[in-house]
């Protein structure tokens, strides 16, 4: 455990949120300030169409098939990913996939990449513990996109893509599609649902981190649902401001009631308890003891502030993951204000 300890410590040496000074307003048009997946102020504007001084830069139209790149790390290639390619048999026969190995697709959010925390925490927290196929989703060409609304309606079809791609694994390359899970944070949460959907809600678990609320109001069809799997799990760490906090899967966390997070100071527009979901999900893997919710009455529990207990607890995330048949409902944990957060860990 130890060696877990120390690995932990150098994965989160300088993960503080930067928060850069937000800019100016624009005359004129309606401006507010975002923060995106990794607790970074941006300004942002939300109407449609965004205009800046009554211009804006033209656009390659997103095609899903084209733009989504499919990253494959391994033990045996751990830093430098084979591209995955659907339709392209060569590209799956001349990658490190082994078929013998459990799969994690993993999927980042808005202004997310290949550099975000959710790849390089997650996959190396995962070749930590044991052998792994760990599939990056990269969307960042739809996710770049500082006009919000564009990367949120393409969660469906980015959703699509990946489905397809785990087909198309199955067919020649022999994944184990009882052994996939699906992991995304922010937008990507949703993009997930959406893997989840495309797949008739056959695949075992999908892991929800703090999924986006922005612009999903109601019962969004192409939100993270609990339909989307056997198994849905939630973490809720900014509920309310950039996260959900209504109950979303068939077991929802709310670590700290789920709403801001000790350790996060002020924390300006929630990005920093937004991005905590994904270092609870890390530490989650490499924990002995994990983090251990328990049960409350009922949602209004959560929004009162409070979690009168069932006496039934479950594990939060961990690896392997709960799946079907773990226990449902609303759980509340409590964690340090820092690293390690685990009680007991």
């Amino acid at each position: 455990m130890r060696a877990a300890l120390v690995f932990l410590s150098v994965l989160f040496v300088g993960l503080a949120f930067g928060s850069p000074a937000p800019q100016d307003s624009v005359d004129g048009h309606e401006w507010d300030i975002g923060v995106d997946e990794n607790g970074n102020m941006r300004l942002v504007s939300y109407r449609n169409p965004y205009l800046l001084d009554d211009e804006r830069p033209s656009r390659r139209e997103f095609e899903p098939e084209r733009d989504v790149r499919f990253l494959l790390y391994t033990p045996a290639n751990a830093e430098t990913p084979d591209v995955l390619r659907n339709g392209d048999i060569g590209s799956i026969m001349g990658s490190h996939f082994n078929n013998s190995h459990p799969t994690r697709m993993v999927i980042h959010g808005w202004f997310g990449s290949p550099n975000s925390e959710i790849n390089r925490l997650v996959r190396s927290a995962l070749f930590f513990v044991g052998n792994f196929n760990v599939i990056f989703v990269d969307w960042s060409v739809g996710a770049l996109d500082e006009f919000y609304p564009n990367s949120r309606q393409l969660v469906y079809a980015v959703g699509a893509a990946a489905s397809n791609m785990l087909d198309y694994l199955e067919l020649y390359g022999g994944l184990r599609k009882h052994e996939v899970v699906v992991v995304g944070h922010s937008l990507g949460a949703h993009v997930a649902g959406n893997v989840g959907k495309w797949q008739s809600g056959l695949l075992d678990t999908i892991i929800g981190l703090d999924p986006a609320l922005p612009f999903f109001a109601g019962n969004a069809p192409d939100r993270i649902m609990a339909t989307d799997a056997r198994y849905v799990e939630i973490i809720h760490t900014n509920g309310g401001v950039l996260g959900f906090l209504d109950p979303l899967g068939h077991a929802d966390f709310y670590p700290n009631l789920g709403r801001i997070q000790p350790g996060c100071g002020a924390d300006v527009g929630g990005g920093c308890a937004h991005g905590r979901a994904v270092h609870f999900y890390v530490e989650s893997i490499l924990s002995r003891h994990g983090f251990v919710g328990q049960q409350c009455q009922s949602f209004q529990n959560i929004r009162d502030g409070l979690c009168n207990p069932t006496g039934v607890s479950s594990r939060m995330s961990g690896e392997p993951p709960n799946a079907a048949g773990a226990p449902e409902g609303i759980f509340f944990v409590q964690t340090a204000n820092a690293f390690p957060f685990a009680a007991g860990c």
